[in-house]
């Protein structure tokens, strides 16, 4: 009884010296202890191979990444490796990430670990912006700093921010750019700062440019006060015009990349539901599962809902109709895009840009109403839900969604020693087109199911139209590939080498 008694002592000082602990003057020392943890975390799994669920997305990025380190660091011509006889040069989004990530390569060589830390430290820089940004535009810096953890903990960017996604770059770039653009003495240079970091943020994923919205917004509302053209006005509409008129332009470039080269395993189009009913199930699935869950987590949710109450009861919100007009863009880009809402939910991290205010709306309800027990329990149980929802299911497990073949590194290396360096090669079945063919290090064709080769091409089965085409091996998982009669008379040489076969082809 007196051990028990003197437990609850100890812990109810420990409480009441945190209580204490919560005020402005330690706000970053907040964001500085769960950027802290958040990153020892991470460092765990920062040697796992592109894994899990989008790992057909990681792959992508990653052999983008791998073949300018490999061919050219020309920018503007981005290839993939399912090229068929071609040389690969397609249109993607602008492919910056994937070009640091070469350039980082000149100097470390190619490792997993590298992809992974890039990402982490673009994820931290969005978090340090994004607290910078809150406390330009508003009066608690600790409910700023709150606010941006919670952000740091959501169960989907907790996933993608030792990701190889662009995404993570264009969601670091927009809180750069807002930060410039909110300062409370903006000047020339932060405006064209500002724009700088959104064309950017636009260029790497064109839906990004929504954040604009906080700048037209505020253009406007200036107007309506004062009631002439300035200087920095004229400033802002041209680099308002040179944001866009960038953006649209790379994006025309890149579909007429995809329709020259025909290749088009990275799509650039608008992807809407099959019909009414498919997007009200994709839609009752995004509000009642995906947000909560993943997007923002429980414990968010609950904030994001205290935020909104705060937000209708404020006398005074300035910033409003700036988040509102985000927000109203990003419902639209959603339900443009419904059909990759459905089980892609990185495509839904923009929404982060309208949230973040109604995050600190609600941490700042609590605090001006003395809730610090309860703002306490947040910062520990979003943490905590993050890890626990993504960890055994992602990357805790023995089955990392890829081959066993290519998450051991040794046996991984031994089945690309079977194949000639340059070989050209057919390799499948893969329906993402891209995950073989990185894991390999090799170009050539693909195929996405099983006795797919035996269908006809151009009056041949698919495997003697690929010969013809310059293909010199047949790299497969699929049994049946090898004992199907038709395309026995292909085979020059077979290796099984654990679930992989390896052909040799004739010509």
């Amino acid at each position: 009884m007196i051990n028990l008694g003197l437990c609850c002592f100890i812990g109810i000082d420990y409480f009441y010296r945190v209580m204490k602990w919560l005020k402005p003057d330690n706000a970053k020392w907040i964001l500085t202890i769960s950027i802290t943890v958040f990153v020892l975390i991470h460092l765990v799994y920062i040697n796992l191979p592109p894994c899990s669920i989008h790992v057909w997305r990681q792959c992508n990025t990653l052999s983008v990444a791998q073949n300018f380190y490999d061919e050219s660091y020309n920018i503007l011509e981005p290839r993939v490796d399912r090229r068929f006889e071609g040389d690969g040069i397609t249109g993607t989004a602008f492919p910056l990430y994937e070009w640091i990530l070469a350039v980082i390569y000149k100097f470390t060589g190619v490792h997993y670990w590298v992809h992974r830390l890039l990402s982490l430290l673009l994820t931290i820089t969005a978090i340090i912006f994004s607290f910078r940004f809150l406390n330009n535009i508003t009066s608690n810096k600790l409910a700023a700093a709150i606010a941006s953890c919670l952000l740091l903990w959501t169960p989907e960017l907790f996933y993608h921010s030792i990701n190889a996604i662009p995404d993570i770059l264009a969601l670091c770039a927009g809180f750069i750019s807002l930060y410039f653009y909110s300062k409370k003495e903006r000047n020339e240079l932060s405006t064209t700062l500002s724009f700088l970091f959104l064309t950017v943020s636009g260029l790497i994923k064109i839906q990004y440019l929504m954040i604009g919205v906080f700048h037209l917004v505020d253009f406007i509302k200036s107007k309506i006060v004062i009631k002439k053209l300035i200087l920095q006005d004229i400033l802002i509409f041209i680099c308002g015009l040179v944001c866009v008129t960038t953006v649209f332009g790379w994006y025309k470039y890149s579909l007429d990349l995809i329709e020259k080269s025909n290749l088009r395993d990275i799509g650039i189009e608008l992807r809407p539901a099959a019909n009414m009913s498919i997007a009200l199930d994709t839609l009752k699935k995004n509000l009642i599962s995906d947000f909560p869950e993943l997007v923002f987590g429980f414990a968010n949710t609950l904030v994001i809902i205290i935020g909104c109450y705060a937000t209708s009861i404020k006398k005074s919100n300035k910033y409003l109709f700036h988040f509102l007009g985000i927000f109203l863009i990003y419902v639209a880009y959603h339900i443009l895009e419904l059909r990759q809402m459905d089980v892609h939910h990185y495509y839904m991290i923009p929404i982060y840009f309208a949230v973040i205010a109604l995050l600190y709306n609600g941490i700042e309800f609590l605090y001006r109403k003395g809730k610090f027990s309860f703002i306490l329990i947040l910062l520990i149980a979003q943490p905590a839900l993050a890890c626990i929802r993504i960890i055994p299911a992602r990357w805790g497990k023995a089955d990392l969604g890829i081959s066993a073949t290519f998450s051991d590194q040794s046996k991984l290396e031994k089945l690309k020693s079977f194949i000639p360096e340059n070989a050209r090669v057919v390799t499948g079945p893969d329906e993402s087109g891209c995950i073989y063919f990185y894991f390999l290090h090799k170009k050539g064709f693909g195929y996405e199911r099983p006795n797919q080769l035996t269908e006809l091409k151009d009056g041949k089965l698919l495997l003697e139209n690929y010969i013809d085409r310059g293909a010199e091996y047949l790299i497969t998982s699929d049994a049946g590939d090898i004992k199907n009669k038709m395309l026995e008379r292909y085979f020059e040489e077979v290796i099984q080498y654990n679930e992989f076969y390896i052909i040799k082809l004739k010509k």
